[in-house]
């Protein structure tokens, strides 16, 4: 179960009817990028063996053709501007998705999610030169700074800065992002301009909603859970070299971090393991500290520890449960879905102290 998020992506995109072929285009801006999408969803519509990597990718790189069409018939939309710079970013094309996030920015400057894409196209340009990307990386961050300062009260845009900032070992910027990201209130993540009714089967449209947005919102977790670790492994530093004080505290930055990511908006089951798993870190990195100070808490860690694994349990019995419900009764709206698969972890974050009220 701690390699659950791929699984859970797989699971949560299978297509719970018969497969449905894609659309065909039809002409004008809005059918390209309906086109678009719908290629780009593709793997979604087949059962989950056949989501090869190079499926995946030759279904990007169908969608872009689309989405460029779109974009050079309506240059102005921003929402095409936006989805062209994500899907050149899935397809690996980074220098295309600065470019189209630089012009989505333009069309829409107070946007996070815009910034947010262009400090991903900055961050993969710069770690393709992997001996200067330290030197390289100021564009990234001061891209994810930008969206952290358009969206205040979210932490999200200063831990994903804090996760580039660790890949390419500049641990000061890292930490100093950290700190700020610890003092916001949530963490929101962005969602894509993708259609949600791109198929006439509900539930085909709802797999191809789920395939496209679910996998931007594992990437921007992957990020925050590299933040939460690199705290960590400082920490671990710290309680080797003997200060144990400062280990402490670097675990419970990475703890809040946690945190952070398991009761993040929206609640779904994704973000409920992400932050089971960083909590299981972050208690880990707690136990070893007690056990140095051969303090009490110990006892306290050990049954966190305990908690989570029936917490595990719990999700992927609840993510059994919540697709077969798909199966029997597809939203009619995103809100419907997201809502419908937050009251089915709700529970869980509960039961193993995802509250805010408690202690951190």
């Amino acid at each position: 179960m701690r390699n659950v998020i791929p699984v859970l992506a797989a699971l949560l995109a299978v297509c719970v009817a018969s497969a449905v072929s894609c659309d065909q285009p039809v002409p004008g801006s809005e059918g390209e990028f309906r086109a678009a999408w719908t290629a780009f969803t593709a793997p979604s519509q087949g059962p989950a063996e056949s989501r090869t990597p190079d499926a995946r990718q030759q279904a990007r790189i169908a969608a872009l053709g689309h989405m460029e069409a779109a974009v050079r018939t309506e240059p102005s939309n921003a929402a095409y501007q936006t989805s062209l710079a994500y899907m050149c970013l899935a397809a690996g094309s980074y220098a295309r998705a600065k470019d189209a996030s630089t012009r989505a920015i333009e069309l829409e400057p107070h946007g996070p999610l815009p910034h947010l894409l262009r400090g991903q196209a900055e961050a993969a340009l710069a770690q393709t030169d992997p001996e200067r990307a330290a030197e390289r990386i100021g564009p990234a961050l001061e891209a994810l700074d930008r969206a952290a300062r358009l969206d205040p009260t979210n932490a999200l845009p200063l831990l994903e800065g804090a996760g580039v900032a660790f890949e390419v070992g500049r641990n000061d910027l890292a930490r100093a992002r950290i700190d700020q990201a610890l003092a916001r209130t949530k963490i929101v993540l962005y969602r894509l301009p993708i259609p949600f009714d791109l198929h006439e089967e509900r539930a085909a449209s709802v797999n191809a909603w789920q395939y496209a947005q679910y996998g931007h919102w594992l990437e921007l977790l992957r990020r925050c859970q590299n933040a939460s670790r690199g705290m960590l492994r400082f920490g671990a530093g710290k309680l080797q070299a003997g200060e144990v004080e400062a280990a402490e505290e670097h675990s419970r930055k990475a703890l809040g971090v946690a945190r952070l990511v398991g009761m993040a908006e929206p609640n779904v089951i994704i973000t409920a393991n992400a932050g089971i798993n960083m909590l299981e870190d972050a208690y880990g990195g707690l136990l070893q500290v007690a056990e140095v100070q051969e303090s009490r808490e110990a006892e306290r860690w050990r049954g966190e520890l305990g908690v989570l694994q029936v917490g595990r349990a719990q999700l992927f019995g609840v993510l059994e449960a919540y697709t077969e419900e798909l199966k029997k009764n597809p939203p009619t709206s995103i809100e419907g879905m997201l809502k419908a698969e937050a009251k089915q972890v709700e529970g869980i974050l509960l039961g193993i102290g995802l509250t805010p009220a408690a202690d951190k």
